[in-house]
Order: C-alpha cells, then structure tokens, then sequence
C-alpha cells in the first residue's frame, strides 16, 4: 500500500510544478446548501427576467476513486463515489427552483412519498413579506438538521457518520417555512415525512415482526433550526430540534448542535447529536441485540424499542502551503439501552478516523486530487458483546473529486 501512496505524492508534485496560482478555503457555491437557505441566484434585483445563463446554474458533481480496503472486504476496486446533476435558478426575483439527483442510485419510487430514491431536490422557493425576509420552500429537500457534515457538498466528503449516512431522513418530502431575522440569524420550521418508505414496506424489507406496533396515522416530523453568523462569519452555527412519529403512540426526539469555524486557509466543523429513538426503524443497534437474543425459545426478531443514539464528529481542513490542503475527521457514536441493564449503555460504540492530503492544481476550477487513509470500527459490549464479533475496516484511497459548474 506504501507504494501506492508514495505514487501519488510525486505525481502530485509534478502536477504542482505546472500550476502555480493561490487557493484559499473561502464559502462558494459548492456549498451543499448555501446553509440550508436555498437562496435564489444573486444579480437579479428588478422584476425583469434576465439571460438565462444568468437565471440558471447547471452543475455536475463527481468523485471517483481507486479503493484498497481491508477487514470485512478486501477486494480493491475503482469506484464512482458520488455523481449527482443539478440544476438550480430563478423564475422570478422571488422564486427559484432546484432540482439534483444522483447517476448511481434507483429510480425506483419509495412507498411513501412516490419520489425516487435517486432525487435529492425537486423543489421552490418562494421569498415574501417585507424585504423578503420570508422564504417558503416546498417539494423534496434536504432536512433542516444541524449538521455541517450533510451540509458539506457530497463531493467533498469522504466518508460519513452512520447518523448521517444511516440514521437521519436526509432528503424528504418538506415544507419549509424561514425568516432572516437579520443577515445573520435565521430561523427554519419544517414540516416533513418521518421516513420515505411506509410502515409496511419497512418491516417487510427486514422480515422483523412487528412486536404489537401500529404504523402511525400521522407519520410526520417537524424540525426547528436556528441559523447563525457569529464574528463576521467566522463562526457559524446550525442547531435543531426534531420531533417525528413512526408508529402509532411512538414519538421521537432528536437534538443536533453544528459549529462550524471558517478562517483564510483554516476550517472546522463539531457536531454534537442526541437522539431518543422510540423504535430503532433505521436499524442500527437492532440487529445486534437480535443476535443476542435468537437462543432464546420462540424469539422473532424485532425493531430495539427507546434506544439513545449519540453521536461526536469533528473535521478540520488547513492549507498549509499553497493549494496543498490536508484533511483530517474523527467520530464517535454510541448506541444505548438503558431500560435494560443488561444490554446497558454504550452496547455498541462505532469509531472512525480519517486522515488525508489533497491538492487543487487549477485555481478557478473546483478540482482536487486527494488520497486519504481511513479506519472504522464497531464494538459490541456488555452482554451483547459476547454474540457480536467486533468490526473493523482499514481503507486506503486515490482519486479525484470535481464540481463543475457546467452554465
């Protein structure tokens, strides 16, 4: 594997010697979500519609990599992580459109909602009120959860936390009500679908009875989010609330509290989650008590019931010389029984660390070859340990990532 790398860092450094124009870490419209606001097209100010090169934006976002991983799999291989087109403007100075989806996920329509799993956006904005300091936005959208981990651009980010990639509902079906209290501060209500896919059809993939469980006549969560600019927007933060439902009587809660510090050549984000999950139907921390408790005379497996979810994910991102970045994220997540002793607190503790080197050879495209060593883990404890083999996963990574704004 040391081979592979040291292949790299020269190729690298010959790339270097071709291009030689500074870089600096700076907020642009590669950002995910421009903080979750969905803001329309700036340079439009009067009621006339202009070109429609300068209404629309067309983007393309890709990262492809050649992967060596060991543990569970061992298999290399060169793989297309991320390929989603955008397409994201304004109809009027008021209302805007955006609509993105990913080239390497089904079509198929999910059994709720009726939308594809592979579109992330299909929806618009309307802004109103005095000084348009209202915005509503309507159809699929990204959830107003506080996490700059989701908020990142896919492209940029390498490997997720499983409350992320696993846990939340990121894109969903939404209305989404805002106001920007100042230019600095502003404060979301979104009323959304708890899952994409409904009770039956959950429940059916797994094969888990449904130990006594309804499905909910009101499947709904409501998010309220608080977003700041603090220190001429050096420190920004991205806190939530969620309160949703997925089975009759059950009722979910959810706190998410993102920081996020931008300087020249420096940036990091921590986020901090807690979440009392009323019946575990994302299937995390299940699967392992099942294995647990499968002796037991006459056992069916069933969704765990009051589980706690925590999760602690910090990433830091420097340019120590010019157009040389390095990367580095760690997280740790707990799951947890506590009305049962015996499966206890912190039954399973997943932890994944992340360290990499990138570099942008062409300062005004968003292009960057990067190479990252990533390590992952789950371990099972107290009584559930003794069913469970710990996990581990040893990932070595070349490839390049580039967003293109097409128009």
């Amino acid at each position: 594997m040391n081979k592979y790398f040291l292949s790299f860092i020269i190729q690298l450094f010959v790339v270097q010697s071709v291009f030689a124009q500074n870089t600096g870490i700076e907020k642009s419209s590669t950002d995910s979500t421009s903080s979750n606001k969905t803001p329309t097209i700036q340079g439009i100010s009067d009621g006339s519609l202009s070109g429609l090169s300068e209404r629309i934006d067309v983007n393309f976002l890709l990262r492809s990599s050649v992967d060596f991983p060991s543990g569970a799999s061992n298999q290399a291989s060169v793989n297309l992580n991320e390929a989603r087109m955008e397409l994201r403007g304004d109809v009027t100075p008021d209302l805007s459109f955006r609509i993105r989806y990913r080239l390497n996920r089904s079509f198929a329509q999910n059994s709720l909602d009726n939308a594809p799993g592979a579109v992330d956006h299909a929806n618009l904005t309307y802004r109103f009120g005095t000084g348009k300091k209202w915005h509503l936005t309507a159809g699929k959208q990204s959830a107003s959860v506080g996490s700059w981990e989701f908020d990142k651009n896919p492209t940029f980010e390498y490997q997720y936390t499983e409350y992320v990639n696993r846990q939340l509902n990121l894109f969903l079906l939404a209305m989404k009500l805002g106001y920007d209290v100042t230019e600095n501060h502003t404060f979301q209500l979104q009323l959304h679908n708890t899952s994409n896919s409904n009770f039956n059809t959950i429940y059916n993939t797994t094969g888990y009875n449904t130990d006594g469980l309804r499905p909910s006549k009101t499947p709904f969560g409501l998010y309220v989010a608080w977003l700041g600019n603090l220190l001429d927007e050096k420190w920004q933060t991205f806190y939530s609330y969620n309160i949703s439902q997925f089975a009759r009587g059950k009722t979910d809660h959810a706190v998410s509290i993102g920081n996020q510090v931008v300087l020249d050549r420096f940036k990091a984000y921590l986020d901090l989650q807690s979440t009392n999950m009323s019946v575990d139907y994302p299937n995390i921390g299940s699967p392992a008590v099942n294995t647990f408790m499968a002796p037991t005379p006459g056992f069916t497996p069933v969704f765990l019931q009051d589980i706690n979810y925590k999760t602690a994910v910090l990433r830091v991102d420097y340019e120590f010389i010019p157009k040389w970045f390095v990367t580095a994220k760690g997280f740790y997540e707990t799951a947890s029984h506590r009305k049962d002793s015996e499966i206890g607190d912190n039954f399973r503790e997943h932890t994944g660390l992340l360290a990499g080197l990138e570099y942008k050879p062409i300062a005004s495209q968003e292009m960057r070859l990067f190479s990252y060593y990533y390590y992952n883990t789950s371990q099972y404890n107290n009584a559930v340990g003794v069913s469970n083999p710990n996990q581990k996963l040893h990932l070595f990574s070349v490839g390049v990532l580039y967003f293109v704004n097409a128009l």
